[in-house]
């Protein structure tokens, strides 16, 4: 794991983007696995000043809220559709999504998990961290998945939104699994926000374990973490 301090979320953002476009240059129609939510935004919005490198790049969904519909504006999906896939100009035809919410929900698992493997593996694969240490929503557990899959979340992943927990079942989400993740051939980890300065500290020790799914980073061989923690 290659790690990167940086003076500020601004540094962050411009470094994770020049990344991201040096890869382009070598692989133009690249699969890039899209996170959502504070960490990438900056990055999203560095990306969209270079947007002549873009023109073939494939985009994959990394997870999605359940409960509540894909029009939501808390969605996963009208975030990338506002950040990402609209300032890009990423047509339909090279994004894959998924709907959490629809009648056979298992065939929907097993529709990506297919692309996954088929289209394995993913070039780039965008993380940022969970205050718990959970990767996408791949939570601490006793054991983790390995490939897409429908995931309990934390209660700590849904405080942003009560109508997460609004639903006749627990919160859930569908993502990427640990397979798909460690699989990818480049992972830019974004560790930035407010209340992840003991989940990088467990990450720093160099321990992997379940309690810590990020830990697992250690175990691939181009990771590219990039922090404003000045720890």
């Amino acid at each position: 794991m290659n790690i990167t301090r940086v003076a500020n979320y601004q540094e962050l953002s411009e470094l994770a983007s020049a990344h991201i476009i040096e890869e382009l240059k070598q692989k133009p129609d690249l699969l890039f696995c899209a996170a959502t939510g504070g960490s990438p935004t900056g990055m999203y919005a560095e990306m969209a000043n270079h947007k002549e490198y873009f023109s073939q790049m494939r985009v994959i969904k990394m997870d999605e809220w359940g409960i509540i519909p894909l029009s939501h504006p808390d969605s996963c999906e009208s975030y990338l559709e506002k950040h990402l896939l609209g300032p890009l100009a990423i047509p339909k035809d090279r994004y894959v999504s998924f709907d959490p919410n629809v009648a056979d929900v298992n065939a929907e698992i097993q529709r990506v998990e297919s692309y996954i493997q088929e289209n394995s593996p993913m070039d780039i694969c965008i993380l940022g961290l969970g205050k718990n240490g959970h990767i996408a929503f791949n939570e601490p557990a006793d054991s983790l998945q390995p490939g897409f899959h429908k995931a309990i979340l934390a209660e700590s992943t849904i405080q942003h939104d009560p109508a997460l927990s609004q639903g006749s079942e627990p919160a859930f989400g569908l993502c990427v699994g640990m397979q798909g993740i460690l699989q990818s051939k480049k992972i830019i980890f974004l560790v930035t926000g407010k209340g992840k300065e003991a989940a990088l500290e467990q990450i720093l020790t160099g321990k992997i374990t379940t309690e810590c799914p990020a830990s697992f980073l250690w175990l691939h061989p181009n990771v590219e973490l990039i922090t404003d923690y000045r720890m």
